[in-house]
């Protein structure tokens, strides 16, 4: 064999290696990506961009909306019986200790559990600085103004607000055109008063749109003079302006000389005048009508005092004042207005418990990462059953310390009638996850094991008749029949019923969602279990039980998600939870009847937040934990 043909049997490796080659650009990166997963050929291109425009015009409707349309005051009005629905306010204290509690115990869990990156702390500690400073920010901005209409034979009731000294307004007066009635939009930037009657200003307005429309009304008659007098809580009057067809247009600036309550009170000499008149109030800030705030108004400003109302009687039952919840805000709305009467209130009631809640999320996480990182093995196992065991005791606990005890003046009893709100919510799900799944497993052995007899007929016909109904009707079965057929349940409270049927129904998803992991757990695992010598009760326990949980965990938070969201149901047999709190509140508070929509959405975010966490534990128990499959 010559030296060619040697050559072309045998491969000899240079001394130098080869130049590296860099693979395509378009295979790698984002461009890559976007290359093989949205343009990968021209149906995908199309599908992309219609999709992207689309998404592109939501996120541009429901932004622009929630900026600049939507009325958010019924959430920050409300906020508490969102929360705790009417639990007592004086015992509200008990609540915000097993928050922090659960908070408490979250921190620990993260650090010793979960190990959570500190990129997710510092995203909180930003959010809670921008809490803080959104409400600062505002303080700068000017409040928006505040109109009403006025005519001589309605709208002359006194208006009262509250102001520091040296606070100045400013009055200025518009009559209502023929332009502004007849435009479906009319060019109004502010507020307008809307105080539960027919003789708001939205309402008049609606109907002088309409008669003028059906040619019923003539607008171009005005003879309307009246009297506007800026008076303080004695009736001392500040300054005094006489409103008529001339000096419509003009602006009049009023300087307050004390800290206190204020008043526009209207009057007018002829009751038969024609014409109406805007009347635009600038400088006062509005407030919400929370009652902590109110109370914090009260204690500084003292009660509102009576004063003359148009029929010339003092009282305070014909005043207007300007509290949110009789003001709606009409016509283009700016980002600063926005900030200054929707976003700020809100961030100012959660801004402190935020940052308390962070912080004490915070301690819990160092402590875990602490002894996760800086103890022995048998401290850190040790450490973790306690975590464990404070966990399952937290639910007891709760029950006792929101409900109260017989005859104690430190705890007195608050009936499950008043609790409501998210409080309910978390209260039944948290009760239907601790029971449900220790009751799934032994059902699903039960049902599984046909050597049992009885108690394997039991627990199949148990599994098949809940699985087989809706969970509505469980729900009715524990409020209407289990009391005709128990006498002695009818005594227990309707909220410890509906958490024994949330439990039972979800305990038969889980038995079924338990039998199919134990299922898919080879017989070799048993067989070799058994040749070591261990027991049934041991294999189960230490061989099988875990795995076959292991392969399930997805489908079981897949559940516990779904029954977080169904607890919503309970609503229907008289439970104001976290859902049906809202039908409580518009529908009982006329004024926040238009704002259904706000007040869903806002629902729906909360409870796609608390979901997505649930998911989140799940993807983490799978990667770690006891959701990692040991090599």
């Amino acid at each position: 064999m010559n030296q060619t043909e040697y050559s072309n049997l045998v491969y000899v490796a240079p001394k130098d290696a080869p130049p590296s080659r860099k693979p395509p650009a378009y295979t790698i990166g984002l461009r890559g990506w976007l290359l093989k997963n949205l343009f990968s050929n021209r149906w995908n291109s199309a599908l992309t961009l219609f999709l992207g425009v689309f998404l592109v015009w939501f996120l541009w409707s429901i932004g622009s909306w929630s900026l600049l349309k939507a009325e958010w005051t019924v959430i920050n009005n409300n906020l508490r019986l969102l929360l705790v629905g009417q639990y007592d306010q004086t015992q509200l204290g008990r609540v915000a200790t097993i928050t922090l509690v659960m908070v408490a115990l979250s921190g620990l869990s993260m650090g010793l559990w979960a190990r959570v990156a500190r990129t997710a702390f510092l995203g909180l500690a930003v959010a809670v600085v921008l809490l803080f400073l959104v409400p600062l920010f505002s303080v700068m901005l000017p409040p928006p103004p505040i109109r009403y209409l006025v005519s001589a034979q309605q709208g002359m009731e006194p208006y009262a607000f509250v102001a520091e000294a040296g606070d100045s307004i400013s009055l200025s007066f518009e009559q209502l055109t023929l332009e502004a009635i007849a435009s479906p939009t009319a060019p109004f930037n502010g507020f307008l008063e809307a105080k539960p009657g027919l003789a708001n200003s939205r309402t008049v307005f609606n109907d002088l749109r309409a008669a003028y429309q059906a040619q019923q009304l003539d607008l171009s008659v005005f003879d309307l003079a009246f009297e506007v007098r800026v008076v303080d809580a004695t009736e001392a009057v500040i300054e005094t302006v006489q409103v008529s067809r001339d000096t419509l247009g003009q602006t009049v600036n009023v300087t307050l000389p004390a800290k206190g309550w204020y008043a526009l009170e209207t009057s007018t000499e002829n009751p038969d005048a024609q014409g109406y008149v805007w009347i635009i109030l600038n400088g006062v800030e509005t407030f919400t009508t929370q009652a902590k705030v109110e109370a914090q108004r009260i204690a500084e400003y003292g009660e509102m005092p009576p004063f003359i109302c148009a029929d010339g009687s003092v009282s305070v039952d014909c005043v207007r004042e300007a509290a949110q919840r009789e003001l709606r805000y009409e016509g283009t709305r700016t980002l600063a207005d926005y900030l200054t009467i929707q976003l700020s209130p809100f961030f100012q009631d959660i801004a402190m418990p935020t940052f308390i809640g962070v912080l004490v999320v915070a301690v819990g996480w160092l402590l875990g990462n602490l002894v996760y990182w800086r103890t022995a093995k048998p401290v850190q196992q040790l450490f973790s059953r306690l975590l464990l065991v404070a966990w399952l005791l937290l639910l007891p606990i709760s029950w006792v310390v929101f409900r109260g005890i017989e005859g104690s003046s430190q705890l007195a009893v608050v009936p499950s009638s008043l609790w409501g709100g998210l409080m309910l919510t978390l209260i039944l799900t948290g009760t239907a996850l601790v029971l449900a799944l220790p009751i799934g497993i032994l059902l699903a052995l039960g049902r599984q094991n046909t050597q049992l007899g009885a108690i394997s007929v039991a627990c199949t016909i148990f599994i098949e008749v809940v699985r087989g109904v809706p969970l509505i009707t469980i729900l009715f079965f524990a409020k209407l029949i289990l009391p005709f057929f128990i006498s002695g349940t009818a005594n227990i409270e309707q909220a410890v019923r509906m958490s024994v049927g949330l439990t039972l129904f979800l305990a038969a998803y889980v038995a079924e969602i338990i039998r199919g992991g134990l299922q898919i757990i080879p017989k070799g695992q048993t067989e070799a279990a058994q040749a070591l010598g261990l027991s049934g009760g041991l294999t189960m326990t230490l061989i099988i039980m875990p795995q076959a949980l292991r392969a399930v965990i997805p489908a079981i938070m897949s559940q516990f998600v779904s029954l977080f969201k169904d607890t919503t149901l309970v609503a229907v047999v008289g439970l104001f939870e976290f859902f049906g709190i809202i039908d409580f509140i518009v529908n009982g508070q006329q004024q926040y009847r238009p704002y259904v929509r706000e007040a869903y959405l806002f629902v729906g975010l909360v409870y796609f937040i608390i979901s997505f966490v649930m998911s989140a534990i799940s993807r983490r128990l799978e990667q770690t934990g006891v959701g990692a499959a040991r090599r």
